[in-house]
């Protein structure tokens, strides 16, 4: 009798194709995605974008910054020193570099000043390290050029014999330079007078995650309707399929607006994220990126046949989302295909949104085509919905 059961599971399994789906292909798939994206956390694999700037007119001041420019992992914008602190604010770049001293020559200061947003403080220290590499792998001389030239200003300038090994040693650079050296860097941060961005920042994250977690809890409901006979009384009812998918739809939005109202009230009452300084553009975010998630939520519940069906299906969906979108690890740490695979989700949308809207304290204006696209997702949603339970009524 055991084996009798176990064959007539397995033909079931067999015969449905969803489960088998489900069970050997979305794991794996899943499984190469987390890894792909969690293996680049490192800043290793990812490109990180810089504003660069120079206030010298040295000559190793433009050799730096142009051999900068040719690393792999780095995206350089040239622009103003003026224009740089100002890119860093909006979010343009990770962070920003100004060479405002002579890189082979003594200084009374670090000549390299990194900007950062402290909402992507990380991005610093990956540009620290790249830097250090830099000087390392293709400008050892000029390191060494710079610590000649800090001696001299305690010992007084070489003898003609001193220079002549100086030069010697510049060119065994690369057999001679150990990594680090004189301090080359100083770190400003972007000033602010709003909270902590970590919070803020996933907060964001976090609020998208659990919009689409409730709201494909929420769309399941179709399902249960059609098993149970009341699918069929409202579709024959007055504003048939119409009404049905816009009522889902309503109640989503308004479920995920009373959701992001409890989670930002937490972060504004223990964390200080300013929620109730920013309130018109906080609710329309929250509303713009409620809808987005009933639009990714709907139409798999209109296309699964059982619940089970509709909740692992929305499972792998709403991990897949938040995973490449950035709710579990900022995108930015990404590898730079992940980055622009992201830029496809509603998660990333909706995180820049609330991140323009509470920690850069964006206008409406600036967040419109971020709103477009998230109203778009729910446009689209229901749309397809409504084309899948129009096309079920027609076969049933």
């Amino acid at each position: 009798m055991t084996f009798a059961i176990m064959r007539a599971m397995a033909i079931t399994l067999l015969r449905d194709r969803g489960a088998l789906l489900m069970t050997f292909v979305l794991p794996p798939l899943l499984f190469i995605l987390f890894a792909a994206v969690f293996a680049g956390t490192g800043g290793e694999t990812s490109t990180i974008k810089v504003a660069a700037a120079r206030e010298t007119d040295a000559p190793a001041a433009e050799t730096f910054l142009a051999a900068l420019g040719r690393a792999a992992d780095v995206a350089l914008v040239r622009a103003t020193p003026q224009a740089v602190s100002g890119l860093v604010a909006d979010g343009t770049v990770d962070v920003g570099l100004i060479v405002r001293g002579d890189l082979s020559g003594a200084t009374d200061k670090p000549p390299l000043v990194l900007l950062t947003d402290p909402a992507r403080g990380v991005a610093a220290a990956i540009l620290s390290a790249r830097i250090q590499r830099l000087f390392t792998d293709e400008l050892p001389g000029m390191a060494i050029r710079r610590v000649a030239s800090q001696m001299q200003v305690l010992t007084g300038p070489f003898t003609p014999e001193q220079q002549e090994r100086l030069d010697a040693s510049v060119a065994r650079a690369p057999e001679l330079v150990a990594q680090g050296g004189a301090e080359l860097m100083e770190r400003q941060p972007v000033a602010r007078l709003r909270a902590e961005p970590g919070v803020s920042y996933y907060a964001g994250a976090i609020a998208m995650l659990f919009l689409l977690f409730s709201a494909v809890q929420g769309a399941a409901s179709l399902v249960d309707e059609r098993r149970s006979g009341v699918f069929d009384r409202i579709v024959m009812s007055r504003g048939g399929v119409g009404a049905l998918v816009a009522g889902k739809l309503g109640f989503l939005v308004l479920q995920g607006l009373a959701l992001a109202a409890v989670l930002f009230t937490v972060a504004q009452v223990i964390y200080g994220v300013h929620v109730v300084q920013h309130l018109g553009t906080f609710l329309a975010v929250a509303a713009a990126a409620s809808a987005a998630a009933a639009g990714v939520a709907l139409p798999l519940a209109a296309v699964a046949r059982t619940r089970q069906q509709a909740q692992t299906l929305s499972t792998f969906a709403v991990l897949l989302l938040s995973a490449v979108g950035g709710s579990m690890v900022p995108r930015f740490l990404m590898p730079d295909w992940l980055q622009q695979l992201g830029v496809l989700t509603p998660t990333a949308w909706g995180i820049e949104a609330f991140q323009d809207a509470l920690w850069r304290g964006a206008g409406l204006a600036a967040l419109l085509p971020g709103l477009a696209v998230l109203l778009g997702y729910a446009v689209l949603g229901g749309a397809l919905t409504l084309w899948l339970i129009r096309r079920q009524v027609r076969l049933a």
